[in-house]
């Protein structure tokens, strides 16, 4: 029997951060839906909210004083926490950029994908969303009091200071640098609190996507198929300069940090540009389209918003009504410094990146996108299948773009019953074969990747090592 999604709060240890910084009274929210049995497990494990609560603030700022924090960081747990049921798998969902938790259900940014009878269906695994480490719906971000600042990044010394013309961000009203590998480790924290130890699928798209290839690198011997949508193997410098761009159209607002209401707006807008692309905005936003609720076009008027004009400012006006401008430098900053082939603890002497995934992997690009263009996901299935891996590449074609994963609901189902199918990395086969029906809706002995060469400091700042 399948309960009603649930979003719960987890008290987590302190994480240091790849940069210097240091989060302290560390909070992940996340969101539940499975089968019922699970409900003492998660009870005893976290914190879970009201229906009402969890409904009445969705998609709201959570801003939380020092006081409030450590109240959650403090809260009594069960002395012997319940375990959850080994036979019901995993399926970790990972959100993009300013998405949240809540992946299904109600207003669920998947929700045509996921429910009963749906490809992830609650009846038969266990999903588990977490709200991104640097985010501002409910896990440790900027919008908290006492979240680092930037000139804490202690890695690299104290900031010098600026002089006139120089170019460089005056840090002190920035957040401390989150990257994908401080995310990755963040949602490696809530996993063990929760005491999940195997994942038999994680996915999800555009910087979801760099945190699933970051979290397979991490714990290699914790997922045992991934995949990830709309990503790569690094931030490409065509990412990081519109990123950049955006970032200084939120800067340059004279209201920032306090309230840089038009600058978020034309982050949110440029980034929308880069989000989609000319063929679906033609087909929506084409000169000539009727405007919502009209069956014709208006005809041309030099005082007039062209239609796309009027959808851009519509999406930025959302964006600020609903996100924080803080954390949006934040999550933008954690895009640019993905980086598979940095080790996030430095120059560990050791095979770093892309060698260390052991999962099973289907790799899926999108074929308009304009922002990972879909050679990058081609490359990393290429690259894995040397590797001996088992790795299947798929693109999702749609008109949109690099937004397609978010649209395209039909032929996303079929990816992610594929993804679910794929072999389990605790059968190692040789590449390219896969076993029909060796799905995670069927439990198997479990097979730990342990091997000599993964140590456990790759991710010991955030958690302890996975048992072998």
């Amino acid at each position: 029997m399948t309960a009603s999604p649930s979003v719960f709060d987890l008290s987590l240890p302190d994480l240091p951060l790849e940069a210097g910084a240091r989060v302290m009274s560390h909070v992940a929210r996340g969101w539940w839906w499975g089968p019922e049995k699970d409900l003492p497990w998660l009870r005893a494990r976290g914190h879970v909210l009201p229906e009402e609560t969890v409904r009445k603030n969705a998609l709201r700022v959570v801003r939380r004083t020092k006081k409030e924090l450590r109240q959650l960081t403090v809260s009594p747990r069960s002395e012997r926490p319940a375990s959850p049921d080994p036979t019901v798998p995993t399926v970790l969902l990972v959100h993009a950029l300013t998405g949240d938790m809540r992946a299904g259900g109600e207003g669920g940014w998947w929700e045509p994908v996921i429910g009963p009878g749906r490809a992830l269906d609650p009846e038969r695994v266990r999903l588990l969303c977490f709200n991104n480490l640097g985010s501002c719906y409910g896990s440790s971000g900027p919008a908290d009091e006492g979240f680092p600042q930037r000139v804490e990044d202690r890695r690299f010394g104290a900031p010098k200071p600026l002089l006139k013309g120089d170019l460089r961000q005056n840090e002190h009203p920035l957040p401390a640098t989150v990257t994908p590998w401080d995310q990755a480790r963040a949602i490696l924290q809530a996993l063990d609190a929760l005491g999940l130890e195997r994942i038999s699928l994680v996915v999800g798209g555009s910087l979801g996507g760099m945190i699933v290839l970051c979290l397979a690198v991490l714990a290699p011997e914790r997922f045992e198929r991934i995949c990830p949508i709309a990503a790569a193997e690094e931030a490409s410098p065509w990412v990081v300069g519109w990123n950049h761009v955006a970032r200084q159209a939120l800067l340059l607002d004279p209201e920032f940090p306090v309230a840089p209401v038009r600058g978020l707006e034309l982050a949110r807008q440029l980034a929308m540009l880069t989000y989609r692309a000319e063929p679906g905005l033609q087909s929506r936003h084409g000169r000539n389209q009727p405007r919502p609720g009209q069956t014709q076009g208006s005809g041309w008027s030099s005082r007039a918003l062209y239609p796309i004009q009027s959808y851009l400012e519509y999406q930025g006006a959302k964006l600020r009504a609903r996100f924080d401008a803080r954390t949006y430098l934040a999550l933008l900053g954690a895009m640019d410094h993905h980086d598979l082939a940095r080790a996030p603890e430095g120059d560990t002497r050791e095979t770093w990146g892309v060698p260390r995934i052991r999962a099973s992997a289907l790799c899926v690009g999108i074929d308009n996108d304009q922002l990972f263009y879909p050679e990058h996901m081609e490359r990393l299935t290429s690259r894995l299948q040397a590797l001996g891996r088992h790795a299947e590449y798929a693109e999702l074609s749609s008109p949109h773009g690099h937004d397609g994963f978010l649209i395209e609901w039909e032929p996303l189902e079929g990816l992610l019953r594929r993804a679910l199918a794929l072999p389990s990395s605790r059968h190692p086969r040789s590449a390219g074969t896969s076993t029909p029906g060796d799905s995670p809706s069927t439990p198997e002995t479990a097979e730990a990747v342990c091997p000599a060469s993964l140590p456990s400091k790759t991710y010991a700042l955030s958690t302890r090592p996975a048992p072998c």
